[in-house]
């Protein structure tokens, strides 16, 4: 795995979880679930369900271990199958519920504040695992991690982008998805052009899709403004939302490479080289005007997406061509936060190191565990191939596609397979977006928590998202609307905020 550099940068989001008393909403609210999540490990106490785990330490196998999931594998798709090929394999019943995605923040709330948290959920590092672990609601696993064999095998800048003031709560579902440009091909082929180096080459791409290519409505087009990740070749090092600089966590939008991230999208909003839409405009709207040919450039994840991007315009546009470009000079990629397998930080210890052992541990063994997590059941998710290789099979859900992942994807496992060639492999295309991504990606460093940031989040955002919108569609001067948002800022109290960020 390539070693990544690690920044801070995240843009605050609304937190409406509330653990341990800090919340009061109604716990009768309807989940989709397959079963109903414990939130205490059932114990066994057969003889051989203990496990030395190194000298004489033994760790008791529980009967029974409780998951919440809200992506990956539709329901249609084996769930249950593969709950029970986890039992096989462990002798350890799994309780899993699957929930909603749109629904999963706000169950695990009503979960935590009636009790009946699972032993196992996900948490986001953006700025989520810090609040959560301030309130005790997830375990911290520091200890056990650095005392495992896990810790050598996952890179050290992972542990650095997840930790919190130093201490670790979680394992990482996967390798944190990243976002790069994607760029039309074909058109530069009938243009004459490379593709851009730097931030000049760059714009002249984009005016000359403007200006030459017919059907063109866009030369590029994003989700929104206010994100640094989806618009990199205009933001370079800046950042709209918290940033970790020289050792201090810092509002980007108070800092001096803000003012020039500003000036670029608003000369560039003037000369209609970004959709105009792009304020009110949806990740799925971007995709469909992709597909449709009316972009020559979007920012959007690598990996899969890459390969789904070009088969899904391919289809529109058959002779189309897809090139994920490097980074400009003056930039480089984002990878989005880290998200957590955490453990409940109301079990008592042992029984946290029960489900970290027969659980996190499993899932990330490089063998048996992993396979099971990533590739799924012989026969119903993956068959062998003649060479004894792992080949996805068509989705039960979807039978003219194959599967890409089960829980996570192979590829993307933050600890190496052991037979790393023997698992299903990326396409070419996921391949190339993956190295385009790897070459320049920062990881984003987990947000730590304030409490004053908790009571202001919505509004903050809010006001930068404002701010932004107006610099960029010209309506204020890029001086003039940065001084008002360190004016509303100052008055909803950053400053506060980030010395609580600060304070160790």
């Amino acid at each position: 795995m390539k070693k990544k550099r690690v920044v801070g940068a995240a843009l605050a989001v609304a937190l409406v979880v509330s653990l341990c008393g800090c919340g009061g909403q109604d716990s009768q609210q309807n989940t989709t679930q397959s079963t109903t999540a414990n939130s205490s490990v059932n114990q066994t106490t057969a003889a051989d369900s203990k496990e030395t785990t190194g000298g004489t330490q033994t760790i008791e196998k529980p009967a029974s271990i409780s998951w919440w999931t809200h992506d990956g594998l539709n329901e249609a798709d084996y769930v249950k199958e593969w709950d029970a090929k986890f039992q096989e394999l462990t002798g350890i019943q799994l309780e899993h519920t699957q929930v909603a995605n749109n629904e999963y923040t706000e169950l695990l709330e009503v979960a935590f504040a009636s009790g009946t948290e699972p032993n196992v959920f996900d948490v986001s590092c953006d700025q989520k695992v810090a609040y959560y672990a301030s309130q005790g609601g997830i375990a911290d696993l520091t200890d056990l991690i650095k005392n495992s064999e896990l810790y050598d095998k996952v890179d050290p800048s992972v542990w650095e982008a997840i930790s919190v003031d130093g201490r670790i709560y979680g394992i990482p579902k996967g390798e944190a998805s990243g976002i790069e440009t994607y760029v039309r091909q074909d058109w530069l082929d009938s243009l004459g052009m490379e593709a851009p180096k730097n931030y000049e080459e760059y714009i002249n791409m984009l005016r000359a899709f403007r200006d030459n290519v017919e059907g063109c409505t866009a030369p590029v087009v994003a989700p929104g403004l206010h994100q640094a990740m989806n618009l990199p070749e205009f933001y370079w090092d800046a950042e709209a939302g918290f940033a970790y600089v020289d050792g201090q966590w810092v509002d980007g939008m108070l800092e001096e490479n803000f003012v020039g991230a500003m000036q670029r999208l608003q000369d560039a909003y003037a000369e209609k080289l970004i959709d105009t839409e792009v304020i009110t405009n949806t990740t799925s709207a971007c995709r469909d005007k992709w597909y449709s040919g009316e972009v020559g450039a979007f920012s959007y994840w690598g990996g899969k997406w890459g390969d789904t991007l070009t088969s899904r315009l391919k289809e529109n546009f058959p002779d189309a061509g897809v090139v994920g470009i490097e980074a400009i000079d003056e930039s480089y990629y984002r990878f989005s936060s880290f998200t957590l397998w955490c453990i409940d930080g109301r079990l008592p210890q042992e029984q946290v190191e029960q489900v970290f052992h027969y659980f996190l541990e499993y899932i990330n063994d490089g063998d048996e565990g992993q396979k099971l997590y990533y590739c799924g059941v012989e026969g119903l998710h993956f068959d062998y191939d003649t060479n004894g290789n792992m080949v996805y099979k068509n989705m039960a859900s979807s039978p003219d596609n194959t599967f890409q992942s089960v829980w996570g994807t192979p590829w993307q496992a933050v600890v190496p397979f052991k037979e790393a060639d023997k698992v299903p492999q990326p396409s070419d295309i996921v391949i190339d977006t993956l190295e385009v991504l790897n070459k320049t990606g920062v990881y984003m460093k987990t947000t730590p928590v304030s409490a004053t940031l908790n009571q202001i989040t919505s509004d903050l955002t809010v006001i930068r998202q404002e701010t932004i919108a107006n610099i960029v569609m010209g309506k204020v001067s890029v001086e003039d609307g940065l001084a008002s948002y360190r004016s509303q800022a100052e008055a909803l109290g950053i400053q506060q905020v980030l010395n609580e960020m600060n304070t160790k």
